[in-house]
């Protein structure tokens, strides 16, 4: 599809004019449902794009990887979209998330008419309790997170409409490293889980969750902009849609099409209840291995260019990222092509679905970047990990002798602890 900076009946702008994510890559009653949603909610097709790939990603859950050869990755996909309030963030994507629902809903009854006859049975004991096989998450403690997870076989979604709740969360309620947990739940490592008044902990592995958001432009600073977040990688294993909305439409009676919608919530449905183990994994090999080796290493190129001139570690992480998230999305497109298609089990990603994989990553790609320029403005430090008070003291040393620590502490109006850790670890940055 061509790039249309500003689209005649919305009059909503997209954010670069030189890349936008496209969908041509996907099956056509795809295209079409992500074009009914957007055209019936007006709002940037973006935000029903990205609802799409997490959708169709936690059905699949941790059942089918996709591998090289030498690394394998769940279809893992996290995403936030941005935009400032009133900009429909909010509808599209809970009308794609429909048939998740669904599936919860009738979870959920299954698992209340199994766990009224266990709890009736004279001889029920806590070992058969039924458990609620969830699917979509919101607001919850770890607690209740790590039992969804430890009960799911397939996938789950956790969907915050205001992530920045979430991460609040995590900071006043997990002290026990809650954020750290979700690196390694990215990561595909195991989890650890210590619970008050039990000697033995709980430990998950294989588990498979996605994270969908929205957030206010206003908002990125104090979520995804700490030192923290920006050092750890967190903020970079996230993708994000920021379309730059200058007009709002006036209301419209649009309704979805019942047909289109109807073959969307069929196509999860019957997928979540399909067994698809026997998929696992995807390969990409061939013309799709030497595609993906091309775009690898021209962000490998961009490492050494940022290494060479601002050091700049967000964009070190943020590139190492995007090379795993390109693993993944492929696995998701072609996954998508795939069921859609109704043909023989074909295990490999094709050469199309990598050249559009990779569009689409040059995308996000950007979006990155702005929302970086976002949060920094334009006095974005060179490398967030040496603009701590400690190197700062450090490299003034390094080129004018303190030779009163006292005196320079109360010069620069810090302590004189501050000032006498600063110089006596040398091997910090």
């Amino acid at each position: 599809m061509g790039n249309n900076p500003k689209d005649a009946k919305t009059g909503k702008f997209r954010l670069h004019e030189e890349v936008e994510l496209p969908i041509d890559g996907l099956p056509m009653n795809v295209q079409e449902y992500i074009n009914e949603v957007a055209r019936v909610y007006q709002c940037p097709r973006e935000f029903v794009t990205v609802a799409v790939f997490c959708t169709f990603s936690t059905t699949i859950g941790k059942r089918v990887k996709v591998s090289d050869g030498k690394y394998t990755n769940p279809l893992m996909f996290w995403v936030v979209n941005v935009a400032p309030s009133g900009s429909n963030k909010t509808q599209p994507v809970k009308e794609v998330l429909k048939p998740l629902r669904d599936i919860n809903h009738k979870r959920y009854q299954e698992y209340d008419e199994s766990y009224n006859s266990w709890a009736s049975s004279k001889e029920h004991n806590e070992v058969d309790e039924p458990k609620f096989i969830q699917v979509l998450v919101g607001d919850c403690t770890e607690e209740a997170r790590i039992r969804i997870l430890q009960n799911n076989t397939t996938g789950v979604l956790g969907y915050y409409p205001e992530i920045k709740g979430y991460f609040d969360d995590q900071e006043r309620y997990n002290k026990n490293g809650g954020e750290d947990k979700l690196l390694r739940l990215y990561d595909g490592d195991d989890i650890y889980l210590n619970r008050k008044g039990e000697s033995r902990p709980v430990v998950l592995t294989d588990v498979f969750m996605n994270i969908m958001g929205d957030i206010q432009p206003a908002m990125l600073k104090q979520t995804f902009g700490t030192v923290e977040r920006l050092m750890k990688g967190l903020t970079s294993r996230f993708l994000f849609t920021m379309p730059d909305i200058q007009e709002f439409p006036m209301r419209s009676k649009e309704k979805m099409n019942n047909d289109i919608a109807a073959d969307w919530r069929g196509i999860i449905r019957d997928l979540y209840y399909r067994n698809v183990w026997s998929w696992n994994p995807i390969l990409i090999v061939g013309e799709s291995d030497r595609l993906y080796n091309e775009y690898f290493n021209s962000l490998q190129l961009k490492k050494e260019e940022v290494k060479a001139t601002t050091g700049d570690d967000f964009l070190l992480s943020l590139y190492s990222k995007l090379q795993i998230q390109t693993h993944r999305l492929a696995g998701i497109v072609h996954l998508m092509n795939f069921v859609n298609a109704q043909c023989g089990v074909c295990r490999q990603v094709t050469a199309p679905e990598m050249e559009y994989t990779i569009r689409c990553m040059n995308y996000f790609e950007n979006s990155a970047l702005a929302v970086y320029d976002c949060i920094c403005g334009s006095t974005a430090p060179l490398s967030w990990g040496k603009i701590t008070q400690e190197h700062a003291i450090r490299e003034f040393s390094r080129h004018v002798k303190i030779t009163n620590q006292a005196w320079f502490a109360k010069g620069i109006s810090k302590a004189p602890s501050l000032v006498s850790r600063a110089l006596n670890n040398k091997d910090k940055p």
